[in-house]
Formats: structure tokens, sequence, C-alpha cells
């Protein structure tokens, strides 16, 4: 059984009765778990609330726009300065709890809740169940703790007991490179494993557990500024329209000092469109044996009962479809016309070089004409009868 959770709101209102009536109702509510419970802390004033915000960590913040418009800001532009310096302190999912919603009511996402006061207590309740729905504070602490974890038992087991060695060199930037480092590896699969059980999912957990995560093959949005082998792009190459991946050595992009004038993309097919996922899916809810092994093959870019090397499988991943790339169907394209195409993923590592491994020992094969088998097999018998 996990421990109760005691989720953290900060409520900006410079009317403190609003404001004891909201801490009133929602300390009663329960948001995720029966056990949990909820602390709602009060300010009046918007400077101190950004400062709240740089030394504590709330899970949700609910603001009134009205703060704004006392000789700092423009009535209109309220809500939009508002977000904008939350923006700049740290990242909190925002309700904005107010009598003037039509100032921010554009800036209306899932993670930027409008609620009028008219609505009452109610509705800004339905609002914050709504962000707590989304998983993302969950997964907002869980990683934060998780990263906190590693950074505590890495300085304390290895920092302070080698100090006198590491201590000793001029390269200050060498702790900063250790600590990144060891943070990347917590989280790759074990560190993953851990988060899923601390947001209560043993089942995604022990999922992956000597596998990977569709969404562990991809960077999005693309970290690096320069193009690189293995991003993935959609758009319209040579007047076919859809996925596209650039097969171009990323070392040809290189800002600065590009040699490649033209670059090269493999198409990237719908997996629904094969005929193999067709079959599969076609003799749900029981297919049979041969259609599985069929679909199986087409999804395995490792067995060697795999598809063939000219097709490479590409998970599909958040609003990423399920893709094959198809070496057979490779395009050209102007260095310059990349920028009509949307990037919106690059492959991580290893699955970058895998794909691009793939595509080098396809395009490169030798073709050779079939060795005559009767003629070898009755050469051999001749050699046994002398």
């Amino acid at each position: 059984m996990s421990n109760p959770t005691t989720w953290r709101i900060l409520m900006v209102d410079d009317d403190t009765v609003t404001c004891d009536l909201v801490r009133e109702y929602l300390e009663g509510e329960s948001l995720v778990d029966p056990q949990d419970s909820v602390q709602v802390e009060a300010l009046t004033e918007f400077r101190a609330a950004l400062k709240a915000l740089e030394e504590h960590r709330f899970d949700v913040l609910i603001l009134d726009v009205r703060l704004q418009t006392r000789g700092e800001t423009p009535e209109q532009e309220a809500g939009v300065a508002a977000l904008d310096a939350i923006r700049q302190k740290r990242f909190i999912p925002v309700v904005f709890y107010t009598g003037l919603p039509h100032l921010v009511r554009h800036l209306q996402t899932p993670l930027v809740q409008v609620v009028e006061k008219t609505r009452d207590l109610p509705g800004l309740l339905e609002a914050v169940k709504s962000i707590f729905a989304s998983r993302l504070p969950m997964v907002s602490r869980a990683l934060l703790h998780h990263m906190e974890a590693v950074q505590r038992d890495y300085m304390w087991d290895f920092v302070a007991q080698n100090w006198e060695q590491l201590g000793d060199t001029s390269d200050r930037t060498a702790l900063a490179y250790l600590l990144a480092r060891r943070l990347a590896i917590s989280l790759s699969g074990p560190g993953i494993r851990q988060l899923a059980r601390e947001l209560g999912d043993p089942a995604g957990a022990a999922a992956i557990e000597g596998h990977v995560h569709p969404m562990q093959y991809y960077i999005v949005p693309p970290v690096e500024s320069a193009p690189l082998a293995g991003d993935l792009y959609q758009g319209t190459v040579s007047n076919k329209e859809g996925y596209w991946v650039l097969l171009t050595p990323s070392c040809d992009l290189v800002s600065g000092r590009e040699k490649a004038e033209w670059v090269l993309f493999g198409h990237c097919v719908l997996l629904t469109e094969q005929a193999e996922y067709q079959n599969w899916n076609g003799s749900l809810p029981q297919p049979s044996n041969n259609a599985r092994k069929a679909l199986d093959g087409l999804l395995s870019n490792n067995r060697k009962d795999s598809q063939p090397e000219r097709f490479h499988f590409l998970p599909g991943a958040l609003s990423l479809p399920d893709l094959l790339v198809d070496f057979q169907q490779v395009e050209a394209l102007s260095r310059t016309s990349m920028s009509n195409l949307k990037r919106l993923a690059s492959l991580d590592s290893p699955f970058a070089e895998a794909m691009l491994s793939r595509f080098i020992r396809y395009f490169g094969r030798l073709g050779t004409p079939d060795l005559d088998l009767d003629v070898e097999v009755a050469r051999l018998r001749s050699r046994i009868s002398e």
C-alpha cells in the first residue's frame, strides 16, 4: 500500500474571504486517492506568489487575473503577463479563478484551466480534478523525487567519499558531467520502472522489464538544433506526402560546416496499411497463429524471422503512428528545402544507429546467382561413391 500524499495548492487572490472559502472547501476534498490530503496556502500578492514558487513546491496554482491590473499591466493583457511570469519561475498547472474569464479564455488548455467565479466552488474543484486526471502533477513530483534521490546518494556515497581525488581536479565542470551522466543513466530502464511504481502503475513497471517502452525510441521534440540522422519528419518530398526519416549522416549536417547540399530521406509507410496488419486485424478477436506470427515478424527488428531488411519498424508513441521505414522508397531533397518539412522527433540512441545500420546493410548488399544445388549434391554423391 502506498503512503498517503499531501497535494499542495497555492491560491493567490487579494480577497481573503475567497481564499478562506477555497481553502476550507478544497482541503476537505479528495483529488486522487481517498487516503491523500490537500493543503491550500493562500497569498494576496502576486509578487509574493512568484517568490513562493521559487522557494517551495506546489502541485497546482489558483490565480485571480485582477491581481495584475493595478497599475502594472493593462487589464486585457493581465492573464498573458501573469502566465508568462509564472512560466519563467517554474512549471505548474494553473487555474484562473476569476470574475473576468474573457481576459484569459484564449489561454485555456488542459493544463491552464479557466473558471468563472460565478460557477462557485464546485466549478473550481472540477477544474482542479481535471488537472490531476492528466496525471502530470504525479509524474512531475515522482520525477523530481527520483532525481533528488539520485543526486543525494551520489553526492554522499561517491563524491563525498572520493573528494580527496575529485577535489584536486582543476576542471570543476567534470563534477557536473559526472552527476549529469549519473542522472541520465538512472532514468534508463530501472529508473523508468521505479517511476512507474511510484506512479502506482506496477503493471507498466513489469511490462517493460527487459524490454523498452515505445516512447524510449524518441526524443520529442528534438534537442539538437541541427538535423540528425534518424530524425523523423512530416511533409511532402518529391510530391509524396507522409512521414520521412533522415538517412544522411549527421556529420554532414552539422551547422557551420555542412557538407550535404542534398539529403536522403526514407519514406515511412503506415503499419495499418500493410497486409500483415490487416490480416491480423481482420481475424480478431481470435487471430490465427499464422496471422499473429506474420504481424510479429513485421514488428520485430531483431528477430531472425522478422521482416526483410527492406523495412524497419518504428513504434507509435504520443501522436506518432506505427510506421515502417521502407528502404526501397528513398528520396533526395535539397538541404534548403528541408525547412518545408515539420521536424517531429529524433530517434534516440541506439535506435537511430540500428535503423541506419539496417539501411546500410540493405542498400549495400551484393546479389549473386544462386548455386545450382542439384549439380552440387550430385557432385558430393559422386565423391562418396568413388
